[in-house]
Order: C-alpha cells, then sequence, then structure tokens
C-alpha cells in the first residue's frame, strides 16, 4: 500500500491495526466452515460484523485524518491567513461582541480546533454517517478542502460511483446496527469487496488532503501512498 515498506502517518498506521479486527473475523469464518462450494451455514453474523467494523475503520480514519490535517496546518501556519476564507468566516462568524477576544493571539488556532470538534460531533452524531456528504463538508467546514470525494476514483470506479457505494455500505452498517437482522444478504465475498474499496478510497483522501496541504503551507507533511497502483 505505501510506496516505501514504512508507513509514517498515524492515521494511516491506525487505519492499518483496525482492519485487522475485520480480518480475525475472516479468519473465524475460514475455521468454522466446511472447505468446498455450497452455501455457508451459521455464519452470516460474521459478515455482518465484518460490515460494522469496516465502517467504524472509515469513521475512524477520517477523523483521524482531519485531525492530523487541521494540528500540521496549524502548526506550519504562521497566522491563520492560511486557511481559506469559507472557515475563517465559519470561526469568525462565532466570535463577534466581545467573543472576538477569543481569536486575539493565538486564540485563532484554539478556535479552529474547537470548529472541528463542533462538525464532527455533528457528523458522527447524525444517523448512518458518515457517508460522502458529511465527509465532504467535514473537511470543507475544518480546513477548506472542498469536495475530498472528487479524489475517489480509480481504474473502473468513477466518481460518482465510488460515492454510492460509499452510501450503500454505511446504509447497510446502519441497518445492521439497528435492526440487528438486515434486509440485505451479507455475504464473505462483500466483506472482501468492501474491505479493499474503504482502503482504496481511505488512501484516496490522504493523498488529497496531503496535495492540499501542501498547496496552503508549502510543504507535505506525508509520504504518498498508493492501493492497487505503481504510480
Amino acid at each position: 500500500m505505501a510506496k516505501s515498506t514504512e508507513i509514517s502517518a498515524r492515521h494511516m498506521k491506525n487505519l492499518v491495526e483496525n482492519v485487522k479486527e475485520v480480518d480475525r473475523l475472516t479468519d473465524i469464518h475460514s475455521l468454522i466452515t466446511t472447505k468446498g462450494r455450497g452455501r455457508k451455514h451459521n455464519v452470516a453474523v460474521l459478515h455482518k460484523g465484518s460490515i460494522v467494523l469496516l465502517v467504524a475503520c472509515w469513521e475512524a480514519f477520517i477523523e483521524d485524518l482531519a485531525n492530523a490535517a487541521l494540528e500540521h496546518m496549524i502548526s506550519a501556519a504562521k497566522d491563520y491567513s492560511i486557511f481559506p476564507g469559507a472557515v475563517l468566516d465559519r470561526v469568525g462568524s462565532k466570535c463577534s461582541g466581545p467573543n472576538a477576544w477569543k481569536l486575539a493571539g493565538e486564540g485563532w488556532r484554539t478556535e479552529l480546533r474547537s470548529n472541528l470538534k463542533e462538525v464532527l460531533a455533528k457528523t458522527t452524531g447524525t444517523l448512518n454517517t458518515p457517508k460522502t456528504e458529511q465527509v465532504d463538508n467535514l473537511f470543507e467546514k475544518t480546513i477548506g478542502l472542498d469536495g475530498i470525494s472528487g479524489s475517489w476514483k480509480w481504474k473502473g470506479e468513477s466518481v460518482a460511483q465510488s460515492r454510492a457505494a460509499l452510501d450503500k455500505v454505511v446504509s447497510l452498517r446502519g441497518s445492521i446496527a439497528h435492526r440487528v437482522k438486515s434486509a440485505t444478504a451479507v455475504h464473505l465475498s462483500d466483506v472482501t469487496s468492501y474491505r479493499e474499496f474503504i482502503f482504496r478510497l481511505c488512501v484516496r483522501s490522504h493523498n488529497r488532503v496531503r496535495e492540499f496541504i501542501a498547496s496552503q503551507v508549502g510543504e507535505s507533511p506525508w509520504e504518498k501512498y498508493w492501493f492497487g497502483e505503481t504510480s
């Protein structure tokens, strides 16, 4: 997945470790089922659990990435001017009148962090998140990156297809989590497919945020990564 054998970005390291929990469920599946063709019985709960965990991995990754991006931009900034106007307007609108003093000195750094916490709370507090719209809003409102989902494309998969696929699996997670027995059957092939899909989304999102930060502060905080490609 990485450009080198070493993964330096913490949010990527966390992702790899978190997905290992999904892989353990897959290992259990292979241990308790018979070999060969045919329908495997009494393992649907493992597949459903894997979907719940995969979406949790995606959600944790998005939160980690947003936090890491904001912290790097804050630490690399001489002042608030590196942040796009939309973010500054959002933060500044909450600091009018006497609250304007909150932005004095180093206060703008604190308020940008508070803004991230607020947006994250709304994103993770909404049913069946984080879908495409919530993820786009998160990065737009916290670091000023518009339309991160526009980077979710690779050979054989368009942006529109990726957006739809993400929203579908997040909705499936919601169905499983809130109703236990989802209307849609979940198979091992679905788990394998969505595992790869989530990794691809994470790598594309990482690279897009990396590119954006470099354009704002003049340096790239992390290495570029690939999944399934060599360049």
